[in-house]
This record gives structure tokens, sequence and C-alpha cells, in this order.
């Protein structure tokens, strides 16, 4: 039997029919290889057939990647999946947004014809309809969303490898195999939706419950609108620059705002109602929880002043991550939901719109970074990596060895302490992990966050010109 490292190193892809918990026994010689492996497999393959990936590398005089660090100045600012201007959703020129995405995946868009589109969720489902990507955006809190060209497989993948995580993390077969036994999945939040939290829902609800009959959500019919994310954003920041009269919002945009704006304003009765439907259809059994503290807290808060606790079986799952989503919790609000919900197995992931698999948490506080994720510390002030050994603490960059029709290399906006090159964790696991103190760069900047990136700064100011190029015409 080939050995997972010989595996990754051939196909970081194989990650998806690996057993979990093997991925953090590996050795620093075989992690190395699969992440040197992995950055020539993908730079090789994607570069001929990525244009603004070629740019960058020409831009750069990057011709081999010959070592880990030698990817680092190819890594993308965050900022460039919402590159495109503003203005062409102001206008709706979805036609160009579409050429602006056609420069930032592998997959042909040729044949999408957005001329007539209105709105982002219908341009959304054209995309959808017409090729194989499944969009995701991100919640946009300026108005401007990003949009990430993730395809069906891809997708499958990642709510694949969350499953094996499950299974594994705490040992081969220890968690549930919700992939060959379902269980029910209960969500506080919407049915359907592109953004980061709601994408992959449809394949949970097939995967993990095995059809929507075995689910329960707080808005069972009901679509996250990327619109009203991107207009509640623009709203925001017109607001801050007091311009709110000037923005341009067409009839049907604001109709989608104001139906929004009823079912949110009707939440307490939709969540009263979500309470009776838990209980139920529920009480007692073994679930899957799907959801952030915050959300989690909410609910909880609400059902304990009702009398409601121990709601679900002892052996229920939640999955969860996100931080507190800016939101004040009080000191004891995990202690608070599991004595609502009735149970305390839960597993918690550091992840991001951008990436295909998260950082499931141990029970020391940290996240375990994935062998196909290639983690990079960088100087906030150079954008230079700091050595792949002992503890740093500086801007987070990665590259995701897992998606194959996109470039998966990112510089986010976190600032990071990231360990375990040299010795293991606590925990026992091997190989690279974040500590739990993670914290954003745009917070500490006032509200900007200027990316200082290695190599040619210009160099990745010409790979965004490229895109917007596309957009022109």
């Amino acid at each position: 039997m080939t050995s997972l490292s010989a595996q990754l190193r051939a196909d970081p892809t194989s990650f998806v029919e690996a057993r979990y918990d093997e991925a953090f026994n590996l050795g620093r010689e075989a992690l190395d290889e699969i992440h040197l492996h992995g950055l020539q497999k993908r730079f090789n393959e994607l570069r001929p057939r990525l244009p603004v990936l070629d740019a960058l590398a020409k831009e750069q005089g990057i011709e081999h990647i010959n070592h880990v660090d030698d990817a680092v100045p190819l890594l993308f600012p965050h900022t460039v999946y919402k590159s495109y201007p503003l203005s062409l959703l102001e206008r709706g020129r979805f036609d160009r947004l579409t050429h602006w995405l056609a420069g930032m995946t592998t997959t042909d868009l040729s044949g999408v014809d957005a001329s007539g589109v209105q709105t982002i969720d219908d341009w959304i489902a054209l995309i959808e309809k017409t090729t194989d990507i499944q969009l995701l955006h991100t919640s946009g809190t300026t108005g401007k969303l990003s949009f990430i060209p993730r395809t069906r497989r891809q997708w499958d993948d990642t709510v694949r490898i969350t499953a094996n995580s499950l299974r594994d993390w705490h040992g081969a077969g220890a968690g549930p195999d919700v992939l060959k036994d379902h269980m029910p999945l209960v969500i506080p939040a919407y049915r359907y939706g592109a953004s980061s939290s709601h994408r992959g829902v449809d394949r949970m609800v097939r995967m993990y419950a095995g059809g929507d009959d075995n689910a329960l959500f707080l808005y069972p019919g009901a679509y996250y609108s990327a619109d009203v994310a991107s207009l509640a954003g623009r709203l925001k920041a017109a607001e801050s620059r007091g311009e709110q009269g000037k923005l341009q919002l067409s009839p049907a945009l604001l109709a989608r705002r104001e139906e929004f704006a009823v079912r949110e304003g009707d939440r307490p009765e939709q969540m009263r109602r979500f309470f009776e439907a838990a209980v139920e259809r529920y009480a007692g059994k073994d679930v899957i929880l799907f959801a952030v503290w915050p959300i989690l807290f909410e609910w909880a808060e609400a059902g304990l002043a009702r009398g409601l606790r121990n709601v679900f079986g002892p052996n229920s799952v939640l999955i969860t991550g996100g931080g507190s989503k800016g939101r004040v919790l009080p000191d004891n609000y995990r202690q608070q939901i599991f004595d609502f919900i009735g149970f305390s197995r839960y597993y918690e992931y550091y992840s991001m719109s951008e990436i295909m698999a998260g950082c499931p948490r141990c029970d020391e506080g940290n996240f375990h970074i994935p062998p196909t994720m290639v983690p990079y510390v960088l100087d906030p002030d150079t954008g230079e990596p700091m050595p792949r050994s002992g503890t740093h603490t500086g801007r987070f960059g990665l590259m995701d060895l897992l998606p194959d029709s996109y470039w998966g290399g990112l510089i986010t906006g976190d600032e990071v302490t990231l360990s375990g090159w040299d010795e293991p964790c606590a925990c026992g696991r091997h190989g690279p992990y974040l500590h739990s103190t993670i914290g954003r760069f745009s917070e500490k900047q006032g509200g900007d966050d200027k990316i200082n990136c290695a190599g040619a700064p210009e160099a990745h100011d010409k790979a965004i010109d490229y895109l917007l190029q596309q957009t022109q015409g």
C-alpha cells in the first residue's frame, strides 16, 4: 500500500480519501517533500492555463520553484478576489464581471452570456447553470464581495474532508462516519445561498443527512442573498462617508432588500418555531449541529430562558468556527451552549472562504494545518517569509494545494503565531499549527490593511491591472 506521504506528493487531492489522523503523524521530511512537490505541480500545471498567474510569474522573474519559499512572491493578496471595479455591480455590467472572473480560473467561461443579468444572485445562478463553477462569495462588509471560482468536484472534496475529520480527528474511526451513517442535520440559518456559510450546506444535506427530510433550518426555503449582503456593505460605507442618498439602487435590488428585511424582522417568531420543530423532531436524538458560536449562543440564550436544556442526544456533533464575529460574549458562553444543546462533542475549525480544508482545533487550543496547505508567516513590513522553524508571529500566507483550476496561493489579512515545525503540539500531533491568538491587521491599522508583498512590489499591481483589463470594452 502506498504511504500517505507518497500519495500526497503525487496528488494532493488524494487527501480526500485519506485516513485523516494520519495526516498529523507525518514527519518534517515528508511534510517538506509534500509541500515542495505540491507547489511545483500546481505552478507547472496552472501557469500555462492561468494568464494572471503567468503575468505575475513573469513580473517576479520566476520560472521554476526549487524551494518552498520561492512561491512567496506568487501569493495573491486576499483582495484579488474582489479586484473588479465596484461600478460593475452598481451598473449591472455582469458581462464584464464575467470577463474578470475568467481571468481567475481555468474553467472556460466563454459561453456565459450575462448581458441581460440584473442582480448578483442571478449572475451566480447563471455561472452555476452554464459552467462547472459554483461560485462562493464572502460577506462583503464594504459592499464589494469576493468571488472564489470553486468547481463542483472541489465542493464535494471540501465536504468529504470535513466528514473525514469528524471520523478520524481523535483517532481512526473514533468519531461518527456521517458519509455512511447519516445523522439529522440542524442548522439555525438559511437553507440556500452561495456565501461561505451556506455554499456547502446543500452537500451536507445530501451527504451527511441523506436528504432534506432529515434536516432542519431556521429559514428552510429561503436564500441568503448576495445582493443584500453587498447592499448592506455599500449602505454602511456610504453612511460613514455621509453619502447615503447618492447610491443608485435598482427596483429589483430594493425589492430583494425589503424581502430580506421582512424575514429578519420576523426572526424572533421564526426562532420560536425553529425551537418547537427541533424539540418535536430531534429531542434526545443524536444530531449534527452546524453553526458559528454567536448564533449558537443566541439560540442557547433564548432556549435556556424557555427552560430548555439537554435538547439533543449525548453523541451529537457540533461543527463550528469563525470566532465571535465581533460580538462580545460572556465568559461562560460555551457552557451555556452545551447546557442547552445537551452535549459537548464539538469540532472547531480555523478557516476562510478561500481555502478548501480548514484547520481543526485540538484540546490544547491550537489549530492544526493539514498537509495540503503550505503555511507561511510573513514579515508584515517586508512580506518576506520567516524561517520554517521555531515560533514566529506575522501575517499568515498560504498555498492551498487542493484546488487545481485556480491558484491557491494567498496572503491573508490575519496576524498569526505559528509553531510545530520542530516539536509536536502538546496534544501529540505533528506538523505546523496556529496558536489561538489570531487577529486582523485591518483592526490594528484602523480599518485599512496595507499588504506588503515579497519580490517586486509593483508585480502584484500589474497582475491586478491584467484582471482589470478584462473588464474593459
